[in-house]
């Protein structure tokens, strides 16, 4: 649970969601499917809420929306799982800002990226995520997404972040097992080290090898199967772990049926908690599109 004490150190373990933000056709937050989303990821098991991370859309909303986005999930939470709080943007006083106008509503962590748009240097990252943690009160995970954000945070950068007790976790995106091995071995200097896989394709070996659980988008659609999945590998029943991984390889099909967030979107739909929508120019996928989405979903147990 969270703590009261918002400068401790956040201790986390298991599945923790980034949440998709429901949109009307408005591009507004639809607040009633939010509350429905919301009791269907923590009924399902998870142990944390991700909010404006990529499946998010965070960088693509208004700052309006973002905030309202913040203070309706924490009320709607009620303190029942810790919510993180995404704060992402080009430079390190306007991410500065940005995070202290999103947590001025609550919340139990930040999320960072390297600064986006520009690449940068490993000492530039270094620099920007320590300014960004050290100006907040409550605890920072560092998130390593370099698909989106162009620049690879190396696990030597992530150690010499760890140092800093402000920075508490990592969600580690890239999928490299070799490179999050090593993020890994920052434990042996710091156990409370959070180590966090974002990559659905090796959730289970990541548990196995001893991460401390996933942030996973497929948890918006199947919370259960990627918690049961978790437990699994955590305990040690390698058979159960492999099943639930073909299940949700099988779920992850999904994204391939056109651009992964429209597609998530719609997986979600299709289980009657929110409207497909995404933020403008991604449009509405094909009947086509949709079709196949549900046999995924229908293949994997889901539906």
């Amino acid at each position: 649970m969270p703590s009261d004490d918002k400068g401790a150190t956040l201790s986390l373990d298991g599945v923790i969601v980034p949440l998709i933000t429901p949109l009307d056709e408005h591009e507004s937050l639809d607040e009633e499917s939010l509350k429905v989303l919301v009791e269907h990821v923590i009924s399902g098991g998870v142990s944390g809420i991700f909010l404006l991370g990529s499946s998010g859309e965070g960088p693509a909303l208004s700052v309006e929306t973002r905030e309202r986005l913040v203070s309706a999930t924490i009320d709607y939470v009620k303190s029942r799982v810790p919510i993180l709080i995404g704060a992402f943007d080009v430079g390190t006083r306007h991410t500065i800002e940005l995070a202290t106008r999103l947590t001025r509503y609550g919340g139990d962590a930040i999320v960072v990226t390297a600064p986006y748009y520009f690449s940068q240097t490993q000492a530039e990252i270094t620099a920007h995520i320590l300014a960004v943690a050290r100006s907040q009160s409550i605890p920072t995970f560092i998130y390593n997404i370099p698909q989106t954000v162009k620049t690879i945070i190396e696990p030597e950068t992530v150690a010499e972040l760890a140092e800093d007790p402000k920075v508490v976790a990592i969600k580690d995106s890239f999928g490299d097992m070799g490179r999050f091995q090593r993020i890994l071995a920052i434990r042996e200097q710091r156990p409370d080290f959070g180590v966090f896989q974002g990559a659905e394709d090796v959730a289970a070996l990541s548990v196995i090898c001893g991460a401390n659980g996933g942030v996973w988008g497929l948890a918006n659609v199947a919370p259960q199967l990627c918690c049961n999945l978790y437990r699994a590998a955590r305990d040690g029943d390698l058979d159960r772990a492999w099943k639930l991984q073909r299940n949700m390889s099988v779920l992850g099909q999904l994204h391939s049926r056109g651009p992964w967030l429209p597609c998530l979107k719609t997986a979600v739909s299709l289980l009657g908690i929110c409207r497909p929508q995404a933020s403008a120019p991604f449009s509405t996928l094909p009947d086509a599109a949709v079709a196949a989405i549900r046999r995924d979903m229908q293949a994997a147990g889901i539906l």
